[in-house]
């Protein structure tokens, strides 16, 4: 790939795109109904980064202040 624009894809990013990408890449994920269920109550946010180097996104959650 060359002359990728990053905030062209960060624009387009939403979160089918992001769960496709990960099963893609991981297969198949089991997540327990708790999980969904604290979902909602917990308060985080994704944090999505881009590494220049390989052309990768790292996609991880964080603690909202």
């Amino acid at each position: 790939m060359s002359d990728i624009n990053v905030q062209e894809i960060y624009a387009q990013l939403n979160a089918p795109r992001i769960l496709v990408g990960i099963l893609e890449k991981m297969g198949e994920v089991s997540i327990p109904v708790t999980q969904f269920l604290n979902a909602i109550t917990e308060d985080k946010e994704l944090q999505i980064d881009y590494n220049e180097e390989d052309q990768t996104f790292l996609f991880k959650l964080n603690q909202k202040d």
